[in-house]
């Protein structure tokens, strides 16, 4: 049994509605003429569902009525009404109305249509509570967030903001996702979103040079999955900073091919100081193991906490004469990850 409120003008209608719904079991709550009777009514008994004749005496005709009575109390309502013109039709479809039906009103499809509009509502009830959820899941998230729909950003949380250097969400929603992606990385981030729309497939861990909304670029590591937003397949992505990591491997870069157009020797270690690679082997001349020439992968530097230390430990270890420079590479989280030492000018 639905509480069911009736707003008519119409008494022979309203005595045909009255009849209906007894032999239908639902419980006719009220009869109502006009729409701000039917909304104060509303407020008072919360009916499950509100049939509502489109053309109403008063300040509100049956359309505004139902959009108050969405927006106030969130109450299903049906159109009734024998207006069918295409201004009527499209201004009932967007208010979002659970229901049609042209006068005369048929009891069965009159008992359908109750049904139907009630067991929507329940499912848009519970897709809403499971949005906000969701929400509330991406904005407390420890890692940036944000979804993608159609390509357009259509909703990131704070930490997300962070990296695109700006506060406000306005300045990010609805841009196309390719507008924050630089040119270096746009063909492999346009394969991701075209996969994405034919097939709804995710992706994982790709490095892609962004900008934020003031034109600077970062680097970041994403990956993508599908998950539904607002009612639509929608690609939530998750962004690592990864923009030390790039930075500091780019100077490592910069150092290396400077040292290799000089043929300067050089060697890297690991972050134990484990030689992992050798420039010019003529680098290590004079380092011994038992009397004999010491192979690379055996050479370590053992409880080095200082630059002095280290740069006393390579003099000793017969690595040329004079002083060795190095330079830390590190990973995302601030940690080296190798050294390159080079003789020092």
């Amino acid at each position: 049994m639905r509480k069911v409120l009736v707003v008519e003008d119409d008494k022979f209608i309203s005595a045909i509605f009255t009849m209906f719904l007894r032999e239908l079991g639902h419980d006719l709550v009220d009869i109502c003429t006009t729409g701000q009777e039917a909304v104060n009514k509303s407020h008072q008994v919360r009916p499950d569902v509100v049939l509502m004749d489109i053309h109403l005496e008063g300040d509100m005709d049956g359309i505004q009525t139902a959009e108050q009575l969405r927006r106030e109390l969130d109450i299903p309502v049906i159109y009734i009404s024998s207006d069918t013109s295409s201004h009527v039709i499209k201004r009932a479809i967007v208010s979002n109305s659970y229901g049609f039906l042209v006068k005369p009103i048929n009891k069965k499809e009159l008992g359908i249509a109750i049904d139907l509009a009630y067991y929507k509502h329940r499912v848009d009830q519970e897709q809403r509570e499971r949005e906000r959820g969701y929400r509330q899941f991406i904005s407390e998230a420890p890692m940036p967030l944000m979804i993608v729909q159609d390509e357009r950003i259509q909703y990131l949380n704070n930490l997300a903001l962070e990296l695109y250097k700006t506060h406000y969400i306005e300045d990010v929603l609805t841009t196309p996702y390719l507008h924050f992606i630089e040119e270096e990385s746009k063909a492999l981030v346009e394969s991701a979103l075209h996969e994405f729309e034919e097939h709804g497939h995710g992706f994982g861990n790709l490095q892609v040079a962004m900008k934020d909304v003031h034109g600077q670029s970062f680097y970041v590591l994403i990956s993508g999955s599908c998950v539904v937003f607002n009612k639509k397949k929608s690609l939530q992505i998750t962004l690592i900073d990864q923009s030390g990591y790039i930075y500091c491997q780019k100077k490592d870069n910069v150092i290396k091919k400077v040292l290799e157009n000089k043929g300067v020797s050089y060697l890297i270690t690991d972050e134990r100081l484990k030689v992992k690679e050798i420039i010019n082997s003529t680098l290590l001349k004079g380092v011994k193991k038992n009397g004999k020439p010491a192979p690379a992968e055996e050479i370590i530097f053992k409880d080095v906490d200082t630059k002095e230390e280290l740069i006393y430990r390579l003099f000793c270890n017969g690595l040329d004469e004079g002083l060795f420079a190095g330079h830390a590479i590190k990973d995302a989280a601030g940690k080296t990850r190798e050294i390159v030492f080079f003789p020092a000018e």
